[in-house]
């Protein structure tokens, strides 16, 4: 390797070795060779004492355990200060190494700030000719040029940002915020100006850039967005059912920049009528209770939180409420709601929910109500658990071929049958259970 190109690499390591000592605990030691007091500027320093310096605020040191590296903190504000050639646009190894580390710091993987730049280019305060006249831009341009080589866009400077949002099944999510950094970009003109106006905290700016990088959370990315599922209070009705569902109960995502989309579909649909019920009659699933349903709603959408992949899953609680109309027979006939509850393994079976009754003052109507987890948004069966001995007070045996018949117990059942005159004829304690017919019912 060529001597010169050892000498450049060396000097650039042993910068950024200063910069991170500044960090690991030698803040402001007056008596250091290579992290010095600035002049005229509180609780900060500068890195270097060659023309060209970064310049950072002190930070308080952090204790580490023995054997752990110390953490470079991320900061609301850094400067730097760039030399060039008089009367050129050119800056020299030192002052490379300068922005290379002010780059690092600023640009890290883990730094967590938001950050806003302000480039300032000056010229040599001397009287302008036709080769000076923009010389105070190009040294601004040059210097913006530099942090935009480090990037894989053109006309513009990307950070990212480490941050988190927080989503309801799996807590705090880490993703990274990408950004374009907002850029002031100027340049001064140092000939005509007062003795003060060439000078920063006691440095002169002649043949210099300044660099200002700083925190600013709201100008860079503005507000954050937070995801509802449903985005507002739902209601969905159907003859005799309704089913509430509060905003967010299905899930949401806070505090993020990402987009979302929150487009979903949602349908209702309920079976209670008797004629529909016998459509297609069947018990309530279960392998080892006969449950007798009173008939069944079905709730279907395509966002809703997925139990097996839920971390948070017992952070959802029964905030879904169903309320269904019944019959005067119905409200005394010790009816329940039935839906999946799930095992910590992922299996489910149905179960009964706590159903409550109330009755409407104003309509006199009696309604059973529950309330479910999202988990269970299915299909919810109202019904009554009967033991094996008492089914034959429900169920007529049938033919397979029978109208209304279903497979059951090794044979096959039905709810009613017909009399002479076509009247539906049905048990005691099925009839109490079920939506009368149209027409006539008559009790066996």
């Amino acid at each position: 390797m060529h001597p010169v190109i050892i000498i450049n690499f060396m000097r650039k390591i042993v910068f950024l070795l200063i910069v991170m000592f500044c960090f690991e605990g030698i803040y402001a030691q007056n008596n250091s060779n290579n992290v010095t007091n600035v002049n005229n500027i509180n609780s900060q320093y500068k890195v270097s004492e060659s023309c060209s310096m970064l310049i950072l605020p002190a930070v308080k040191k952090t204790k580490t355990k023995k054997g752990e590296k110390a953490v470079i903190p991320s900061l609301n504000k850094m400067e730097a200060l760039i030399c060039f050639e008089t009367g050129t646009a050119f800056y020299n190894d030192e002052a490379l190494n300068v922005l290379d580390s002010l780059y690092l710091l600023a640009f890290a993987n883990n730094n967590d700030r938001f950050y806003k730049m302000t480039i300032i280019g000056y010229d040599d305060a001397e009287s302008l000719t036709e080769k000076t006249t923009n010389l105070a831009r190009e040294r601004a341009v040059l210097v913006f040029n530099y942090f935009l080589s480090r990037e894989d866009v053109k006309d513009f400077i990307i950070k990212r940002t480490p941050s988190k949002y927080f989503s309801s099944c799996e807590g705090e999510v880490d993703y990274f915020i990408k950004y374009k950094m907002p850029i002031d970009f100027k340049w001064v003109t140092l000939n005509g100006k007062s003795d003060n106006e060439k000078m920063f905290n006691g440095i002169s700016l002649k043949g210099k850039a300044y660099i200002l990088i700083e925190d600013d959370l709201e100008g860079c990315v503005g507000e954050f967005y937070n995801y509802y599922y449903p985005q507002q209070d739902t209601t969905l009705n159907g003859s005799y059912g309704m089913i509430s569902i509060p905003r967010g109960s299905l899930g949401s995502i806070t505090n993020t920049k990402d987009t979302f989309d929150v487009n979903y579909s949602i349908s209702y649909n309920e079976v209670f009528l008797f004629e529909e019920l016998m459509k297609d009659y069947r018990f309530v699933p279960s392998e080892k209770q006969y449950i007798v349903s009173a008939g069944y709603i079905t709730i279907n959408t395509d966002h809703k939180p997925d139990y097996n992949n839920c971390p948070r899953r017992d952070m959802f609680s029964p905030s879904i409420s169903i309320k269904v109309a019944v019959t005067p027979e119905q409200a005394t006939a010790k009816l329940k709601f039935y839906a999946k509850v799930f095992k910590p393994d992922g299996s489910y079976a149905y179960k009964a929910l706590p159903t409550k009754k109330d009755k409407d003052r104003n309509s006199g109507n009696t309604y059973l109500t529950t309330e479910i987890t999202p988990f269970q948004m299915d299909t919810i069966y109202l019904g009554k658990r009967v033991p094996e001995e008492e089914l034959s007070n429900y169920f007529y045996p049938a033919q397979q071929s029978d109208a209304g018949s279903f497979e059951a117990m090794g044979s096959w059942l039905k709810a009613y049958k017909l009399n002479k005159r076509g009247a539906y004829v049905l048990k005691k304690e099925m009839k109490a259970m079920l939506k009368p017919p149209v027409g006539e019912a008559v009790e066996d």
